[in-house]
């Protein structure tokens, strides 16, 4: 299992801060309410738009459900290889009617790419999950009071396509995130925050 942690770090600020430590973090289990124990880490690589890193993921572990939990870095996703801007921007990129090529092009580095095909398929998973992403901060706006009808922010209501999808996520989400959560795109802030099927 793992869990997203906001830090609003970058990949090499995290490195710095947490490259010998863990964070002090206090966590307790989801199912029993237990306090977690340290449970050492892991090194993973992430791959930015012009480097590899490799970066610790420590680990908390629960003895009474025996569940070790990962502590991800708002910047990355479970299975992931690529920090989440990177994806952000991709996609960003293509919903603006970039080509395939030409978003790749504009968002990797001669020493640093990803091809068409892992393009496509990030494409592919941001359409499955906008709906239901939107959806939840819409909720959420709401809880907070938002008075904004929020229907009235989608496109098109008669048979919308995915594409009038992604747009209204991308009205809900300035409205969403707190100014200067943004600095690296949105995903990093709201990734730590969505429910696990619905993470960007």
């Amino acid at each position: 299992m793992s869990k997203i942690l906001y830090f609003g770090l970058s990949c090499k600020a995290y490195l710095r801060t947490f490259g010998n430590q863990s964070p002090d973090v206090q966590l307790c289990c989801e199912n029993c309410g237990r306090l977690l124990h340290k449970h050492g880490r892991y090194w993973r690589g992430i791959v930015t738009k012009h480097e590899v890193i490799q970066i610790p993921i420590y680990r908390r572990y629960c003895p009474t459900c025996r569940i070790t939990i990962s502590l991800l870095p708002e910047f990355l996703i479970p299975w992931a290889r690529y920090a989440t801007w990177v994806r952000e921007a991709a996609l960003k990129r293509k919903h603006k009617g970039f080509s395939w090529r030409q978003t790749t092009e504009s968002t990797t580095t001669p020493a640093v790419c990803y091809s068409r095909r892992t393009l496509k398929r990030w494409w592919a998973r941001h359409l499955r999950r906008a709906a239901d992403a939107a959806l939840w901060v819409a909720g959420k706006l709401v809880a907070q009071g938002d008075d904004t009808d929020m229907l009235h922010l989608y496109p098109t209501m008669m048979n919308p396509t995915p594409m009038d999808t992604l747009d209204w996520l991308d009205k809900l989400l300035p409205r969403f995130i707190p100014a200067g959560a943004s600095r690296r795109g949105y995903w990093t802030f709201l990734n730590a925050r969505l429910p696990v099927a619905s993470r960007l």
